[in-house]
C-alpha cells in the first residue's frame, strides 16, 4: 500500500475499514488483523503480537460535528506548529483512570524520562465534518497539564491537556504505521521522527526550524517587550501598501509588522518606521526564527539550514534566495538596523 497521510488533506471516513471507499480505517487496518476503533478521540493502534500501543491517532472534532456537546476545546495550531489536545474525562470516569488518557501520559511520561523509542508516534486528525478527516501531522510529546471545566450541574471535572510538537514531515506513509504493528520496525519512518526517537531534536512544521532544548521547545521569555499600539500598526500597512513584503498578501487580517531589530532587545525602536517591515504571520515568525533576512539591497538572505516542509515556504523563500524584495517608494529600512541584524546571525 503506497497510501500517505498528508498535512492538511483531508481523506474519506466512511466509519468502517470494511467500505472499500474508506480512506481513514480502512488504510489504517490495511493488512493488519486490527487497526482502530471508530470511536472516541483517542484511538490506538496495537502491536500485532501484543496489547501494547505500536501508534496512537488522535481525532478532534470541529464544533457541531459530534452529537454530543464537548466542553474542551482543543487547540490544532497547524500553522504554528503546536497542538493542544484534551483528554478522554467525563462525570463518572476520572481522567487518570481513563484507560486512554493512561495511553497517552505514559507516552508523555517516557518521553520526559528518555526513553523515547517507547513513544509511539501520534498522528493528529480534526474532524471538519461527518464523513472527513484532515490531517494535522506527525506528533511528538511536549509536555502535559491537568485542567478543569464545569458542567451544567456545577460539577468540577478535571482533565489532561496534552501539548504537542507538529514535526516537520508533510508525508507520512501508512505502511510505517503497519511496519510497526508487525514487525515493531521503524525503518520507513521519517527521518524527523528517528532524529526526535535518537537525540530528542525537534524539527518543527512548517518551518523545519530545529529545537535541541528537549526540556520543551517554548521558550520561557522573561523580559517586558513593548507593544505595538494600534495607530502604529494601522499606519505601517498603509505604508506597505497593506501587503506582505516578501508574498505580496492584501489580507489585513493575516498581517503584522515584523520589527528588523527585536522590540525586546530595542525597545527605544518599537514603533521607529524605519525598524519595521509588514509581512504574513507565517513569513513574519520565520523571519523572527532567524530562518531568513534581508541584506542592505533588500535581497533574500536564507538560513542554508532552513528545509521547510510546507511548499508555500519553499517557494516563497527558498526558491526566491538572492532576490530582492520590492518595497513602497515611501518606505526606507534603516540600513544599520539590517546590519546590526545581520550581524548577529552566524549564518549570514
Amino acid at each position: 500500500m503506497d497510501a500517505v497521510f498528508e498535512v492538511n488533506r483531508r481523506y474519506r471516513d466512511k466509519g468502517s475499514w470494511r467500505d472499500e471507499d474508506d480512506q481513514f480505517l480502512r488504510w489504517i487496518r490495511g493488512p493488519l488483523s486490527a487497526g482502530i476503533k471508530n470511536t472516541g478521540g483517542i484511538r490506538d493502534l496495537s502491536f500485532e503480537d501484543s496489547s501494547e500501543t505500536a501508534a496512537l491517532i488522535l481525532v478532534s472534532n470541529d464544533d457541531g460535528v459530534s452529537q454530543h456537546a464537548d466542553p474542551w476545546k482543543d487547540a490544532l495550531d497547524v500553522s504554528g506548529g503546536h497542538i493542544e489536545y484534551w483528554g478522554d474525562a467525563k462525570a463518572g470516569v476520572a481522567y487518570d483512570e481513563s484507560v486512554q488518557n493512561q495511553k497517552i501520559a505514559q507516552a508523555f511520561e517516557r518521553a520526559a524520562r528518555g526513553n523515547r523509542s517507547a513513544v509511539p508516534p501520534v498522528l493528529m486528525f480534526r474532524k471538519p465534518e461527518p464523513g472527513v478527516v484532515q490531517f494535522c501531522g506527525l506528533c511528538v510529546p511536549v509536555r502535559f497539564e491537568v485542567g478543569t471545566y464545569y458542567d451544567d450541574d456545577g460539577t468540577q471535572i478535571p482533565n489532561y491537556r496534552f501539548h504537542f510538537a507538529i514535526l516537520n514531515v508533510p508525508k507520512v506513509p501508512v505502511s510505517w504505521l503497519h511496519e510497526r504493528a508487525l514487525h515493531r520496525s521503524d525503518a520507513a519512518a521519517p527521518s524527523e521522527w528517528t532524529e526526535w526517537v535518537s537525540s530528542g531534536t525537534i524539527t518543527r512544521w512548517p518551518l523545519g526550524d530545529r529545537v535541541t532544548d528537549t526540556s520543551g521547545y517554548r521558550r520561557r521569555i522573561d523580559r517586558e517587550e513593548r507593544v505595538v499600539s494600534g495607530q502604529f500598526r494601522d499606519d505601517a500597512l498603509a505604508r506597505f501598501e497593506h501587503q506582505c513584503v516578501v508574498t505580496g498578501i492584501e489580507e489585513s487580517s493575516v498581517l503584522d509588522v515584523a520589527h528588523v531589530l527585536a522590540r525586546s532587545d530595542h525597545p527605544d525602536l518599537v514603533e521607529d518606521d524605519e525598524n519595521v517591515l509588514v509581512m504574513n504571520a507565517l513569513h513574519h515568525r520565520a523571519f523572527d526564527a532567524d530562518l531568513f533576512t534581508l541584506d542592505d539591497g533588500q535581497r533574500l538572505r536564507v538560513n542554508p539550514e532552513f528545509d521547510p516542509g510546507h511548499p508555500f515556504l519553499r517557494e516563497t523563500i527558498v526558491a526566491r534566495a538572492d532576490e530582492a524584495v520590492s518595497l513602497p517608494p515611501e518606505v526606507t529600512i534603516a540600513p544599520e538596523y539590517l546590519a546590526e541584524r545581520n550581524q548577529s546571525l552566524a549564518w549570514a
